[in-house]
C-alpha cells in the first residue's frame, strides 16, 4: 500500500483512534522521546516489559521491541484502515480488557492460552506480517 492511501484512509475514515495517538505522539515528542518509522507507521519505544499498543498510524511499544512485536502492532493500523471508528469497539476495547485480563491471570498462575488465540489478534498478526518486512 502506498504510504500516502495509508495516511489519507488513517487521518479522515480512520481519524477516531488516531486522535488518541496524535494526542500521546504530541505528550512524547514535548518529553524528548523520538519517533521512528515502521514501515509506514509512526512508532516510540517507551518502558519496559510490557508489549505495545496501536492507535491508528501511531504505535506504542516496549524499548527494544522485537520486529514481530512491531508488525503485530503495525496489523493493528490496517485494522484501522478497514474498521475506522468501528476500531476502538471491535478491536482497541475488547484487547485492551484481555490484556489486562491476561495479566491478573498470569500474576494467579492460570495457565494463558496463546495470545493469537483471540480472533483480532490473530488477525493483527498476519496483517502485520503481510503488510511489513516481518514474516
Amino acid at each position: 500500500m502506498n504510504i500516502y492511501l495509508f495516511w489519507f484512509i488513517q487521518l479522515s475514515w480512520g481519524i477516531v483512534i488516531n486522535l488518541f495517538g496524535l494526542l500521546i505522539t504530541v505528550i512524547l515528542l514535548c518529553l524528548g522521546i523520538k519517533p521512528e518509522r515502521y514501515n509506514h507507521a509512526v512508532y516510540f519505544e517507551i518502558g519496559e516489559k510490557w508489549g505495545g499498543v496501536n492507535f491508528g498510524g501511531f504505535l506504542f511499544v516496549q524499548k527494544n521491541a522485537s520486529d514481530r512485536l512491531k508488525s503485530h502492532e503495525y496489523g493493528h493500523s490496517f485494522q484501522n484502515l478497514l474498521l475506522g471508528p468501528f476500531m476502538i469497539f471491535a478491536v482497541t476495547i475488547p484487547s485492551a480488557i484481555r490484556y489486562h485480563v491476561r495479566n491478573i491471570q498470569a500474576a494467579k498462575g492460570i495457565m494463558l492460552k496463546p495470545y493469537d488465540d483471540f480472533w483480532c489478534e490473530s488477525w493483527a498478526t498476519r496483517l502485520g506480517e503481510k503488510h511489513s518486512k516481518c514474516k
